[in-house]
C-alpha cells in the first residue's frame, strides 16, 4: 500500500518513524497548513508506506508484531485523542444531534478488535463484521433497490420539491476488509483497543453512526507536542487529510476503507450500499472531485427516502393525526434560527418518538424529540407573522416627524383596490367604521380644508367617505330621493383621517349580500333609519372595489415606498389605485335611486340557494360603455363570444351584470312540474356540476374517475331519499328519527367521500378543482335539506330550536363569593322561557339527558381530549370530598397552587359528565336532523380545559372541568365505525370574554384539518405584554377579573393565532360592539366561509356583557343576539344551518335570596325572581361587594342574554 492508494495514514504508535522510507514524504509536506498553524513548533517528518503492489512495512509489522511499539526520530508517537466532536465543527450555529438509526447486530469486541490483535491471521482473511454478500455481478440488494421515481406516491410534495435526487446505475459491491484492511483503517482512524479510547471515540454500533467517522478529526503533531507541551495539536478532518495526499481520482484509500467496513455491516440499508459504492465507482476528474461525490454521498444516505424507509423510518405522512405522529412530515419548521422541513418519523422506546428534519438550504439532517419539535413549529409560526407584518416595510420612512415614522409603513389588505373602512373625523358620525375610498397623492394638492399638503400631518391620509349619514340632519338641499334625514346630505365626503389600526381597516366585502350588511350594521348602534344610507354606501364601494379589480393595475411596493418618499406622502396614498375621471363623475345619485329601498328587499339567506342573498354590483365599466358609441346611439356592440372565466357557476349571469329584477332567482318547483322532474340531478346539482358529468360520462375509465364517482355517489343518494320520502310516514315515532339520522349522516359522509374521489383520475383542463369542491358540498348539502324537508313532522326537523339542560347540573356547588353560581342554570332557563321555549311547539326544553349519552362522554369521548391521568386525579379528587363539604379546591396541584377560582363539591363530577353528554346530544339532534339548532344550558363550563392541568401556561382552570365543546367536537369527527357521526370539518367560534385555551390545546395544538378555532376575546400583546420566543415562563400571573396590570386571564395564548386552524382576535381591554361585528364581518365570516365546517359549534359565553361583574365588556343582550344571528347565517351559508352553543361564561345574575344578616325588610332588597325554575334546596349566598357589583344586572344582565341568543336561534331556524 503506497501514499498513492491511502493517503499517507498517521503512524502507529509500535511503527518507528524512518520506516518504510520509500518516497521521503514528509507530513508537513502532505499538509496544506498554515503559518499560524505552525508557529508552535515543526511538525515530526514521517515517511509514506510502501509501493501500490506490495505490502507497507507499517502492515507488515502490525502483522506480525501485534501492538509492539518503537521510537522515532522525534520520539515516541502515540495516537492522539480528538477533544473536539466532529458535529460541533460542522454548523456551530445549528444543533447537531447524531441520527437515530436502528442498532445493528454487529459485534465490534469479538470480530473486529480480535482481528486487529492477532499476528498471525492470514493478511486475506475477511473480516467477519457482516453477512457474506456475493461478489460476482453486481449487488443483488443494492440492484433491487428502488429510486426515487418508485416513492413519489408516497413522498409529501413539500418534502419532494425540497430533496431532488438523482437516479443511480447498477453498481459493483464493495468487498469485505482484511485484517490488514481493518488494521490499517483503525490506525488511520486513530481508534479502536489499540489506542484505549472510550466508546464515543471508537467504533459505533449502528452504520449511521459510522459513516460519521469520514469526517473525524485526527491529530497529525502528536510526537512533537510530547517534546512541546506547550504546543498546540493540528487537527484535521479525516476526509480531508485522506484527500489532500491523494494523487488521483483513485487514490482515496483511506475513505474507500471506511465505506468497505460500512457496506457490509449487518443492518446498513439497501439503498445507502448502492449510494456509498456509486460514490467510488463513479468517474471522476480528480481527487477533489472524488471528495465531492464522496461528501455527497454521506450527505444523500441521511434523507434519501428509499435509505430512511429501509432503515426504519415512516417517510409517508398520515392526513389525521390520531393516525400516528407521522402527521408532522411535510411540516416547515425553524431550528437554529435556520428553516428545516420535517421528511420522516420513527418510534423510540426512550423518546416516544423522534423526527428527521433537513434544513432547506443544504438538506443537512437532525433529529428532533417531540419537545424540540413543538417549539420548532412554534418558532416557525413566529416568523412567518414577523415576515407577514415586515413584507410591506422594506422602504425606510422618509425622514423628519417621528410621529409619522411611527406610522409611515402602516398598510391595509386591499388597499390596492381604494376602498377601506375608516373612522370620520366628524362627532355626527359617532366613531363608527364607514366605507370609504382613499384618494392618490396625485388627485389634487388640497386637503378637505383647503391648505397646502406639505401643511398637513404627514400620518394623515385623505379619504371620501361614501353616502354618509352624519351630513345629512343639516343639509338644507335634497339630492336623493330618500324621505329619511340622514339621506339628505351630499352622498361624498372628503376628509383628512389619522393612520392608524383603528381608523383605518380593511374593506370586507367582494360581493353585496344585504345579510352579512345587516349584520354588520347592528353592531354600529345607529338608529335602523341610517341603515338605507349605510346600504347606499356599501353598493358604492363594492362597485368601486369591483372596478379597481378588474380595470386598475397595482403597483409595486418598491414603486410605492419610493413615491411616497418623493412625493412626502403616506404610503397608502400612493398605493391606492387612480380612478379615472370619468368614473368619479358618474350619476351614482341617480343609480341609487333605482335601487330598491332595504324595506323592498326580500332576505334570501335561509333558500335553497346559496349564492341568491347576493345583489347584482353596480357595473361602472358597462355603465361607461353605454355612454360610448355605438351604445351611446342606441345600438348594441355586435355579440362575441361570452368569457365563461367570468361567470357563476349557478345561473351563468355575469358578476358585473345586475339582473333588472334585482330579486333573487330561487330555483323553486314549479306547480307543473311532476314528481319524476323534483328528484332529477340537476334539482341539486349546479349546471355546472351537471356539465362536468356528462363530459366524464363519456370517459372509458369510470373505475379511476373522481368526477363519475362523485356522480354515482349523489345518484344513489337521491335514489335512496325518493324511496324513503314514500314509505317513511308509516314508521313509528323512533323509527322516524332512526331512518332520518341515518340518511342524512349517509348525506354528510358521501360528501366527504366525494372529495376525496377528486384525487382520483384527472380534472378537465381549465377547471379549478377548489370550484369543483365548493359545488359539491352545495349539491350533497341541498340532499340534506331536502332530505330533511321530506322527512320531518310537527317539532322534529325543520324550524325547531331546542334548549337543552339537566337538573344535575346543579350538583356542581361553587363557594360563596364565587363569580360561578349554581344559579346561572335556573336563570339560563328562565332566560330560555322567555325567550319561548318551553311554550313555542317549534322551541323544546328538554330538561334530561339520557344515561347512554353520560356512558359515552366519560368512556369514549372525555379520554379523546383530556389526559387519562388528569381525568383519573380529577375524579379521585371530587370523590374524596365528603358530602357536607361545598367549595372544595378541584384544580390545585401538588404545591396548593391553582385550585382558588375552582372549587366544587362532591356532585361535580357527575355535573361535568352530564355537560359533556349534553353536548353530544345536541351534536346528534343537530346532525340527526331533529331540530336546527341547539342551547346547552350547562355548568361547569368547559372551554378553559385542556388536556392536562391549567393548559397554555394558564394559572388556573377558570371554573372549568371537563371541556364540553372540544368533546362535542370530536364526537362529531369520529367515524361512525367507531360509534361518532363522521363528519369532515367542525368549526368552534368562541365569544366567552377570555380565550379558550382549553378548547384550543385540545383541538388545535398542531393543525389539523378537522378543526377550526375562532376566538373572539378581551386581551392583546398591549395588555398581556409580548411574548419571546424562546422563553418558557410568563411573566403575569394571570386570574379572572385580575387587576389591569396583571393582564387577562389566561394570558398571551389568545394574543396571535398559531397556525390556520386557529384565528385568535383580540378586541383589548374591553370588548366593544363596533369590535365584535367588525371582527365578525371581515375576518371570521370569511375564514369560516373558506373551512366550510360540517357543524358549527358556539362557546357562548355571556362576560363581555356591558354590567358582567368581571368589567371586561361592553356588549348589550341584543348584541349577543346579533352574534347569534351572524353565526347562524354562516352556519347556513357552509352547513344548511347545523349549529349548536354550549353555555361558558356570564356571570351578571343578581341575587335569588335574601340576606340572612341583613336587617331590613325583605321587601327593600333586591332579587331576582326565577319562579319554579330555581330549585327549593339551592342556596345563593352572594357576598355584600359582590351584590353590590350585581345589582345593576337586574336592569339587564345574564338571563337577558340568554333570552336574546335562544331569540337569535329560533329566529334562525326557518331553514327552507
Amino acid at each position: 500500500m503506497s501514499i498513492d492508494s491511502m493517503g499517507s495514514l498517521p503512524p502507529k504508535a509500535s511503527e518507528p518513524a524512518n520506516s518504510a522510507q520509500s518516497d521521503g514524504t514528509n507530513v508537513s509536506n502532505m499538509m496544506d497548513i498554515s503559518p499560524p498553524v505552525m508557529q508552535d513548533g515543526p511538525v515530526s517528518e514521517t515517511k509514506s508506506l510502501a509501493g501500490d503492489s506490495g505490502a507497507s512495512s507499517y502492515g507488515q509489522s502490525l502483522a506480525a508484531m501485534g501492538t509492539s511499539t518503537a521510537n522515532g526520530a522525534n520520539g515516541s508517537i502515540e495516537v492522539p485523542l480528538a477533544d473536539e466532536s466532529m458535529e460541533n465543527e460542522l454548523r456551530p450555529a445549528k444543533k447537531q444531534k447524531q441520527d437515530a438509526s436502528s442498532s445493528m447486530d454487529v459485534s465490534l469486541d469479538t470480530s473486529v478488535r480480535d482481528a486487529t490483535s492477532t499476528s498471525n491471521t492470514d493478511e486475506d482473511e475477511l473480516v467477519q463484521v457482516a453477512p457474506a454478500i456475493t461478489h460476482s455481478g453486481t449487488d443483488p440488494n443494492a440492484g433491487s433497490v428502488s429510486n426515487i421515481e418508485d416513492y413519489s406516491s408516497i413522498i409529501h410534495p413539500s418534502v419532494a420539491e425540497i430533496i431532488k435526487l438523482e437516479d443511480i446505475p447498477a453498481v459493483e459491491p464493495l468487498e469485505c476488509l482484511t485484517l490488514r484492511d481493518m488494521a490499517e483503517l483503525e490506525a488511520a482512524l486513530q481508534i479502536g483497543d489499540t489506542y484505549n479510547y472510550n466508546d464515543d471515540e471508537g467504533w459505533k454500533p449502528d452504520w449511521g453512526g459510522n459513516l460519521l467517522l469520514y469526517d473525524k478529526e485526527i491529530i497529525i503533531n502528536k510526537g512533537y507536542l510530547l517534546n512541546q507541551p506547550n504546543a498546540k495539536p493540528i487537527r484535521i478532518k479525516y476526509c480531508d487529510w485522506v484527500a489532500s495526499n491523494a494523487p488521483g481520482s483513485n487514490g482515496l484509500r483511506g475513505l474507500e476503507l471506511l465505506f468497505r467496513f460500512i457496506y457490509n455491516m449487518k443492518g446498513t440499508p439497501a439503498m445507502a450500499k448502492k449510494i456509498l459504492a456509486y460514490s467510488m465507482q463513479r468517474p471522476a476528474e480528480s481527487a477533489a472531485q472524488r471528495l465531492d461525490f464522496i461528501v455527497d454521498a454521506t450527505q444523500r444516505v441521511s434523507y434519501d427516502p428509499a435509505v430512511l424507509q429501509q432503515d426504519g423510518w415512516t417517510i409517508k405522512k398520515v392526513d389525521n393525526p390520531e393516525e400516528g405522529e407521522a402527521f408532522h412530515i411535510g411540516r416547515r419548521i425553524m431550528w437554529q434560527r435556520h428553516e428545516a422541513i420535517v421528511i420522516s418519523f420513527t418510534t423510540d422506546e426512550t423518546y416516544g418518538g423522534l423526527w428527521k428534519a433537513a434544513y432547506v438550504e443544504d438538506l443537512e439532517t437532525f433529529d428532533l424529540e417531540p419537545g424540540e419539535l413543538q417549539a420548532a413549529i412554534k418558532k416557525w409560526d413566529n416568523k412567518q407573522k414577523q415576515i407577514s407584518k415586515k413584507r410591506t416595510t422594506r422602504a425606510a420612512p422618509p425622514s423628519g416627524s417621528t410621529r409619522f415614522a411611527a406610522t409611515a409603513n402602516f398598510t391595509v389588505d386591499g388597499i390596492e383596490n381604494g376602498i377601506v373602512l375608516a373612522v370620520p373625523t366628524s362627532r355626527a358620525a359617532q366613531g363608527v367604521l364607514w366605507p370609504a375610498r382613499v384618494r392618490h397623492v396625485v388627485e389634487g394638492n388640497l386637503t378637505a380644508a383647503g391648505g397646502s399638503r406639505r401643511n398637513s400631518s404627514k400620518n394623515q391620509i385623505e379619504v371620501v367617505f361614501l353616502a354618509p349619514f352624519w351630513n345629512g340632519q343639516s343639509s338644507t338641499s335634497k339630492v336623493s330621493d330618500a324621505t329619511d334625514p340622514y339621506s339628505l346630505g351630499p352622498l361624498f365626503e372628503f376628509d383628512n383621517i389619522e393612520v392608524s389600526e383603528y381608523t383605518i381597516q380593511r374593506y370586507p366585502f367582494d360581493l353585496l349580500s344585504i345579510e352579512k350588511v345587516q349584520g354588520s350594521f347592528r353592531f354600529l348602534g345607529l338608529p335602523n333609519a341610517v341603515f338605507s344610507r349605510y346600504l347606499d354606501a356599501h353598493r358604492l364601494a363594492v362597485a368601486l372595489k369591483t372596478y379597481a379589480i378588474k380595470h386598475i393595475s397595482s403597483r409595486s411596493n418598491d414603486q410605492v415606498f419610493a413615491s411616497a418618499s418623493l412625493t412626502e406622502s403616506h404610503a397608502l396614498t400612493v398605493r391606492s389605485p387612480i380612478f379615472p375621471g370619468v368614473v368619479l363623475n358618474i350619476p351614482f345619485d341617480f343609480i341609487l335611486s333605482k335601487l330598491p329601498h332595504p324595506s323592498e328587499l326580500v332576505s334570501a339567506s335561509m333558500g335553497d340557494d346559496d349564492d341568491n342573498d347576493f345583489e347584482p354590483n353596480i357595473d361602472i365599466n358597462a355603465i361607461i360603455r353605454s355612454m360610448s358609441p355605438p351604445e351611446c346611439f342606441g345600438k348594441k356592440i355586435p355579440s362575441v363570444k361570452q368569457d365563461t372565466s367570468l361567470l357563476t357557476p349557478e345561473n351563468k349571469n355575469p358578476i358585473l351584470s345586475p339582473d333588472p329584477t334585482f330579486t333573487p332567482a330561487v330555483r323553486v318547483a314549479s306547480q307543473t312540474e311532476n314528481e319524476e322532474a323534483l328528484w332529477t340531478i340537476n334539482k341539486f346539482a349546479s349546471d355546472f356540476l351537471c356539465t362536468l358529468f356528462q363530459t366524464q360520462s363519456s370517459s372509458d375509465n369510470l373505475a379511476i374517475d373522481g368526477l363519475a364517482y362523485m356522480q354515482k355517489l349523489l345518484t344513489s343518494l337521491i335514489v335512496k331519499l325518493r324511496q324513503l320520502s314514500g314509505v317513511f310516514k308509516g314508521y313509528g315515532a323512533s323509527k322516524q328519527k332512526a331512518v332520518l339520522r341515518n340518511i342524512l349522516c349517509q348525506c354528510l359522509l358521501i360528501k366527504g367521500h366525494g372529495e376525496d374521489s377528486l384525487e382520483c383520475g384527472n380534472i378537465p383542463p381549465g377547471v379549478s378543482k377548489a370550484t369543483i369542491i365548493v359545488e359539491w358540498r352545495k349539491a350533497c348539502e341541498r340532499v340534506y335539506k331536502r332530505a330533511v324537508g321530506k322527512l320531518s313532522s310537527q317539532g322534529v326537523g325543520n324550524n325547531v330550536s331546542v334548549v337543552l339542560t339537566d337538573s344535575r347540573c346543579n350538583g356542581h356547588i361553587t363557594q360563596s363569593g364565587s363569580f360561578e353560581r349554581p344559579v346561572r342554570i335556573p336563570a339560563a332557563i328562565k332566560g330560555a322561557r322567555l325567550a319561548g321555549a318551553g311554550s313555542d311547539p317549534n322551541t323544546l326544553l328538554i330538561t334530561q339527558v339520557e344515561d347512554k349519552y353520560l356512558d359515552l362522554a366519560e368512556n369514549a369521548v372525555i379520554p379523546k381530549a383530556h389526559k387519562m391521568p388528569y381525568i383519573k386525579r380529577l375524579k379521585i379528587k371530587i370523590a374524596s370530598i365528603p358530602p357536607s363539604v361545598i367549595g372544595a379546591p378541584l384544580t390545585d396541584d401538588s404545591d396548593g397552587e391553582g385550585g382558588e377560582d375552582t372549587m366544587g363539591s362532591r356532585g361535580s363530577y357527575t355535573a361535568a359528565i352530564v355537560g359533556v353528554a349534553a353536548s353530544i346530544k345536541a351534536a346528534d339532534m343537530v346532525v340527526g336532523g331533529q331540530c336546527v339548532n341547539v342551547f346547552c344550558a350547562v355548568r361547569p363550563p368547559g372551554h378553559h380545559a385542556g388536556q392536562e392541568l391549567r393548559s397554555m401556561k394558564a394559572i388556573s382552570n377558570g371554573f372549568c372541568l371537563f371541556n364540553a365543546a372540544a368533546c362535542a367536537a370530536l364526537y362529531a369527527t369520529t367515524p361512525m365505525s367507531q360509534g361518532g357521526l363522521g363528519l369532515r370539518r367542525v368549526c368552534i367560534i368562541d365569544f366567552d370574554v377570555h380565550h379558550g385555551n382549553g378548547t384550543q390545546d385540545i383541538l388545535c395544538p398542531t393543525y389539523d384539518p378537522r378543526f377550526l378555532y375562532i376566538s373572539l376575546h378581551a386581551g392583546g400583546a398591549h395588555i398581556n405584554g409580548y411574548n419571546d420566543e424562546d422563553s418558557d415562563e410568563e411573566s403575569f400571573r394571570l386570574r379572572l377579573g385580575g387587576k389591569k396590570q396583571d393582564g387577562i386571564f389566561p394570558g398571551r395564548c389568545g394574543d396571535t393565532s398559531p397556525h390556520e386552524g386557529v384565528l385568535n382576535i383580540p378586541l383589548g381591554q374591553k370588548v366593544t360592539a363596533s369590535a365584535m361585528g367588525a371582527a365578525l364581518v371581515s375576518k371570521v365570516t370569511p375564514k369560516v366561509e373558506t373551512f366550510s365546517p360540517d357543524l358549527i359549534i358556539l362557546s357562548a359565553g355571556f362576560d363581555a356583557h356591558v354590567n358582567d361583574p368581571l368589567g371586561l365588556g361592553g356588549l348589550t343582550s341584543e348584541d349577543f343576539g346579533s352574534v347569534t344571528e351572524v353565526a347562524c347565517q354562516m352556519a347556513y351559508k357552509t352547513c344548511s344551518g347545523r349549529i349548536l352553543s354550549l353555555l361558558e361564561g356570564g356571570y351578571g345574575v343578581p341575587c335569588c335570596q335574601p340576606r340572612v344578616d341583613l336587617f331590613l325588610p325583605n321587601s327593600e332588597e333586591k332579587l331576582l325572581h326565577l319562579g319554579s325554575d330555581l330549585p327549593s334546596d339551592m342556596k345563593d349566598e352572594v357576598p355584600f361587594i359582590l351584590r353590590q357589583k350585581l345589582d345593576k344586572c337586574h336592569a339587564e344582565g345574564f338571563l337577558d342574554c340568554v333570552k336574546e341568543h335562544v331569540k337569535g336561534f329560533v329566529k334562525c331556524n326557518k331553514r327552507k
